[in-house]
């Protein structure tokens, strides 16, 4: 099974990692709800009748590739869009 390298050289696996990864996005919408009381994107403040999504500002695939895999589970590495602006981000549209 692959493994990846942190910036200290432990290695995960990929279970590891998605794990790690869903524990960091629940905290991250957690925290906002904490800090504003409601869930809405972070780029166009859109809030309510809406999907949001727990976006990476560097992938995950780019994390794993940089050797700084931890930064795929960091919280700070993580910003919650609107599905619109989510796929603008992605460059998706």
């Amino acid at each position: 099974m692959n493994s990846y390298s942190t910036s200290t050289g432990e290695r995960l696996n990929q279970s590891t990692i998605d794990n790690l990864i869903r524990k960091a996005k629940a905290k991250k919408l957690q925290n906002h709800l904490d800090e504003f009381g409601y869930i809405f994107c972070e780029k166009c403040k859109k809030s309510g009748g809406s999907y949001f999504d727990c976006s990476h500002n560097i992938s995950v695939k780019k994390c794993k590739e940089n050797g700084e895999t931890e930064k795929a589970f960091d919280v700070d590495n993580i910003t919650i869009l609107c599905r619109s602006c989510h796929q603008k981000h992605d460059k998706l549209n």
